[in-house]
């Protein structure tokens, strides 16, 4: 019965070196290698592209975000303005006017009804104007960490994907080399 042991053992080594014939491990090893060259050339390519994209649609925010900034800001400094302007003018009530008339259009803001604008009137169309665009800013803002949100989703999975690759490379070049190591054995 002890004889039979290493018998067994001598068969089961001789089937091995059978199913793991150089050839197969060299096969193995470039397939391997191609999976790994897809998924790197294929998978993560499409990533970048997608990737890509998000860092333009962020900065478009970041664009639109500092322009209702400066939109908010020009607002203010033309209150001020118009503030320091109230004398009963023809030419200053003109522009006090045209210049409510054009913040209630380009703000959709209620248009109160008055004769001739005064301070009250302004600061209050004003304010309405800066709450709106304070409100577009958080609505933007809100986007854009969205946005960052995708586009760290995709950096990890570009990660475990070049991950994968490399461990499929490394795995492929091990057993392409397995076989020079069998044929010394």
């Amino acid at each position: 019965m002890t004889d039979s042991l290493p018998d067994s053992l001598s068969n089961s080594r001789l089937n091995l070196k059978k199913y793991l014939a150089p050839w197969v491990l060299v096969v193995i090893g470039i397939l391997f290698n191609l999976f790994a060259a897809l998924i790197t050339n294929y998978f993560i390519s499409l990533n970048h592209e997608k990737l890509a994209q998000l860092d333009e649609r962020i900065e478009s925010v970041d664009i639109r975000i500092n322009t209702y900034w400066q939109d908010r800001q020009n607002i203010e400094r033309k209150m001020e303005f118009i503030l320091l302007l109230q004398k009963p003018d023809a030419i200053v009530v003109q522009y006090i006017e045209n210049f409510m008339q054009q913040i209630i259009k380009q703000y959709h803001l209620t248009a109160a009804e008055y004769d001739t604008p005064d301070s009250q009137q302004v600061i209050r169309v004003i304010q309405q104007a800066q709450e709106q665009i304070v409100n577009e800013i958080d609505e933007i803002y809100f986007d854009k960490l969205i946005l960052e949100k995708e586009k760290k989703v995709l950096v990890g999975v570009n990660s475990r994907l070049m991950s994968i690759a490399l461990f499929m490379q490394l795995l492929g070049l091990i057993l392409i080399l397995a076989k020079d190591f069998q044929r010394n054995t």
